[in-house]
């Protein structure tokens, strides 16, 4: 009963959405937004292979009517844009996109709110811009995985290879529902949420349906950063970042980097740890407690100075 009350809720507040479309060098970024144009802004940045539907639950427990909330589909998902062929799809792109975003919708402060990649970028964003950034927001994801520097030339043989030989196609389904199946079960979500990401991410010939974001994003990483570069980039962070820890999310992998990171976190003074139980999707299944923390923080009052503690003459990362 409370999951279709829930489902029935992102229908409806779908139904409030204002369609959101901005032009890029490569094409249009597009998503949704809602509130007041001129109420403080909130940027909210979707996960890997997700879309902006993916943040329908917590919205219907976010204060739509007193914030101005801004929900992309980042290039190569959703609606947006694929990138140039000749282009090449690595996470510290998507920061770049994240600056030609805000510079289009003139925003001089805003908070951001990210899960799993979004988390990482508005992470990294965070450091490159703390003059920007009001609050950051991090659901299970802040800290990628490094590599360690032994693997960085076979890592990069292994992407070049597979960037070059370019088989990966996407799958076709004979219907929506069996698609559906598969993506919910990915997910651990139930069928009526992950049916909410299916209405922006798939596309129907007369073979079947099949997802429509950026195959490149399945090939991996050309370059992965080392705990040598990653760590001291935590240390730019001057804005307050609540991260959101789920319990059954990233931290049940046990991998090395992950729990190195977390240690990394837990001393930075400008990060709040906060564990909500869930999966990776915490914010899908049980979006109430993940809603009431963010607003919660972002209604905090006691900031520190966000130049406090900055070289002078910073220009970011």
């Amino acid at each position: 009963m409370a999951q279709t009350r829930l489902i029935e809720n992102c229908w409806k507040v779908l139904r409030q959405a204002q369609k959101l479309s901005i032009e890029v060098p490569w094409g249009f970024v597009r998503g949704i937004e809602f509130g007041p144009k001129d109420a403080e802004p909130v940027l909210m940045v979707h996960g890997w292979l997700d879309n902006c539907h993916s943040y329908l639950p917590l919205l219907t427990h976010l204060p739509l009517d007193s914030k101005r909330f801004i929900v992309l589909d980042l290039p190569g998902h959703g609606q947006s844009s694929h990138k140039p062929k000749t282009s090449y799809v690595h996470v510290i792109d998507y920061v770049v996109d994240m600056e030609h975003i805000r510079r289009k919708l003139k925003l001089e402060q805003f908070s951001l709110v990210g899960h799993s990649l979004g988390g990482i970028l508005s992470g990294m964003y965070t450091a490159t811009y703390p003059d920007r950034v009001k609050r950051c927001v991090a659901i299970d994801g802040l800290l990628p995985f490094y590599q360690p520097n032994d693997y960085i030339v076979s890592n990069m043989r292994k992407a070049i290879d597979t960037i070059v030989d370019d088989t990966f196609e996407h799958k076709l389904y004979k219907d929506l529902d069996t698609l559906n199946n598969r993506l919910s079960a990915h997910y651990k979500i139930e069928p009526g949420l992950s049916s909410l990401l299916l209405d922006r991410s798939t596309r129907y010939s007369p073979e079947g349906y099949q997802f429509t974001y950026d195959k490149r994003l399945r090939y991996p990483a050309l370059i992965r950063m080392t705990k040598e570069i990653l760590f001291p980039i935590t240390d730019l962070w001057k804005r307050p970042i609540l991260y959101v820890l789920a319990t059954d999310g990233f931290k049940i992998l046990n991998h090395p980097s992950y729990e190195e990171g977390i240690e990394q976190l837990r001393n930075n003074p400008f990060v709040s740890i906060l564990e909500i139980p869930g999966t990776h999707h915490v914010h899908v299944h049980n979006p109430e407690e993940v809603g009431d923390a963010i607003i919660s923080f972002l209604e905090m009052n006691k900031e520190p100075d966000p130049m406090e503690r900055l070289p002078y003459n910073f220009k970011g990362i």
